[in-house]
């Protein structure tokens, strides 16, 4: 297994709906959601990673606010040519943006043209296969504890 990847995801929520990015996971071609944000580099803090992650992804402003929850994960990977599990720690902060560029079919710009950033109605989580998997239960279950764990090699 490969070293952990320490990953900051925001929870935006506008007009009764989840702002998500749509992908297909290259070694299944199962297609997914996942929340906004990326990787935390060395040497910065997981805040200034997400506000980092938004302007790139988005072109828009981020403010962050407190930590909801966190995951740990372990999985086989959506690569694929990954021969190792992957395992995250992803730390999830309730967030709003601002500056977004919406198109008419209510999908969001990207500077990153392979991303998919749309607005996922809340009565729509539960149907969709956002991942990872732990925070989506967390999202569906209020009374779920601040950190998650899941193997799902």
């Amino acid at each position: 297994m490969k070293d952990r990847d320490l990953i900051a995801r925001a929870i935006m929520i506008k007009d009764g709906a989840l702002l998500v990015n749509g992908n297909t996971n290259k070694k299944t071609g199962e297609g997914y959601v996942a929340l906004p944000g990326g990787h935390v580099d060395p040497g910065e803090s997981c805040i200034e990673a997400l506000k980092r992650e938004i302007e790139e992804e988005l072109a828009a402003s981020c403010e962050v606010g407190e930590l909801a929850f966190v995951t740990e994960d372990i999985y086989a990977g959506r690569e694929k040519d990954e021969k190792v599990a992957r395992h995250e720690l992803t730390l999830f902060y309730q967030a709003t943006i601002s500056g977004e560029k919406t198109r008419e079919d209510g999908t969001i710009e990207s500077p990153e043209k392979w991303k998919n950033f749309h607005w996922l109605p809340l009565s729509e989580i539960g149907e969709a296969n956002l991942l990872p998997r732990s925070a989506k239960k967390r999202l569906l279950d209020s009374q779920a504890p601040l950190y998650q764990f899941t193997d799902s090699r």
